[in-house]
């Protein structure tokens, strides 16, 4: 899975799906879906689900609730839902349903680091969950807005910034109290979202508007509108707070925001799919995973040129950079792993089995932790940096995308 809730729930319908010769009906509700369903991307992201007819369904009410064009016609609807019933069942869904006790779960070792609590941002549940990182506690379950999708901490860690991608809100919790407020501003569908070093702006992703906006978190006010490319979808910022780093999933390149203009300075290609991308510590490569070629490019951010492009696991989800920048460690959802991988070369120094979809990841401050958050199988699984291998899972809420750490 790759796009994120509309990447859940749109990307589910995004393209049709030949499956030999289907008989006049079949070929009409292919159409319905095809005319209807485009606002994703590539078939294989609705061949990874296998699912009955009551949760194609739910995917559809979904969907509709998101402003899918079938919205307007129960007839165009019940075909979307003959088509995905007929051609993706649960045949063969065996595998993805035992997944989760494939996860290697062990005792794992106490965290001894600076004091540290993960966030996660659960989409069907609609909240935060936090969580004490050394004890695994769960501190507080906040709720946000409809099918939150991305989260960023503020640099204090004071508080953390949810986007909801189906109420179009910033949800604000403050990392003490819990308590929160809703800013607007954004564009359709806000994906993911990013803070500058100062803590003064927060730069949000929307898909459906192929645009970046800018809020002040002052004012708690929109402040600018930036149009990037095609389904923009991760936004990192460098260290310096000079430039924003936003990818376009569609477009196949990123989009380079120079703060003090909020301009559009720079448009570098990558390969298909770009999905998430992380920044080395000194600001001078950028990491990216491109979802739909099953690769990692690594980008001079200087110069806008990529540097090396090395293939992955199947439907690469996120990427992070190990303190120090020596390694990159990059979620395969495809292929129910995590790598680590060297981060001048490429290579691969590391595989650890991680079932159940791996999705977002997040690192320790120490860095001897790497949080995975296991998509399909509503968890974080707990992966030792060192051993390189998965000590402990804990369940967390319904469909998990992402997960934050803050000391």
């Amino acid at each position: 899975m790759v796009r994120s809730s509309i990447a859940m729930l749109v990307v589910l319908l995004a393209v049709s799906i030949g499956r030999g010769t289907p008989s006049l009906a079949a070929d009409e509700d292919e159409t319905v879906f095809q005319q209807n369903c485009q606002l994703c991307h590539t078939a294989e992201r609705v061949q990874m689900k296998h699912l009955t007819r009551a949760e194609w369904q739910q995917i559809i009410d979904k969907m509709v609730g998101l402003g899918c064009p079938i919205r307007t016609s129960k007839k165009k609807q019940q075909a979307v839902l003959d088509y995905l019933a007929r051609t993706q069942g649960p045949v063969a869904s065996a595998a993805v349903a035992s997944a989760p006790a494939t996860v290697p779960v062990s005792s794992a070792p106490a965290y001894t680091g600076p004091a540290a609590k993960a966030y996660v941002v659960n989409e069907e549940s609609q909240d935060v969950w936090a969580i004490d990182v050394a004890t695994h506690k769960v501190l507080a379950k906040v709720k946000v807005g409809k099918f939150p999708h991305g989260i960023t901490p503020s640099p204090d860690g004071k508080v953390v910034y949810v986007t909801n991608m189906g109420s179009n809100t910033i949800t604000v919790i403050n990392t003490q109290t819990y308590a929160t407020m809703t800013m607007g501003g954004t564009g359709l569908n806000p994906h993911a979202c990013a803070v500058t070093p100062n803590g003064r702006y927060l730069y949000v992703s929307n898909p459906s508007s192929n645009d970046v906006t800018v809020h002040d978190m002052q004012t708690h006010q929109g402040v600018a509108t930036v149009a990037v490319g095609k389904f923009p979808h991760d936004v990192e910022i460098g260290p310096d707070g000079k430039r924003v780093y936003v990818t376009n999933m569609d477009g196949s390149d990123i989009s380079v925001i120079d703060t003090a203009t909020n301009s559009l300075v720079e448009t570098i290609p990558t390969a298909a799919g770009p999905h998430k991308v992380a920044v080395s510590p000194d600001g001078t490569l950028l990491y990216v995973v491109n979802a739909d070629a099953n690769r990692l490019s690594i980008i001079d951010a200087e110069h806008g040129h990529e540097l090396k492009s090395v293939v992955v696991g199947t439907d690469p989800e996120d990427v992070v950079v190990a303190p120090g920048g020596a390694v990159v460690w990059v979620a395969n959802a495809g292929s129910q792993n995590v790598e680590a991988l060297d981060a001048k070369t490429g290579a691969v120094v590391g595989t650890v089995l991680v079932a159940g979809g791996p999705h977002g990841l997040a690192l320790t401050p120490d860095g001897k932790e790497l949080w995975v958050v296991a998509i399909d199988a509503n968890a974080v699984v707990i992966v030792d940096t060192a051993q390189r291998k998965a000590m402990a899972t804990m369940p967390v809420g319904q469909r998990p995308h992402l997960v934050v750490i803050t000391p």
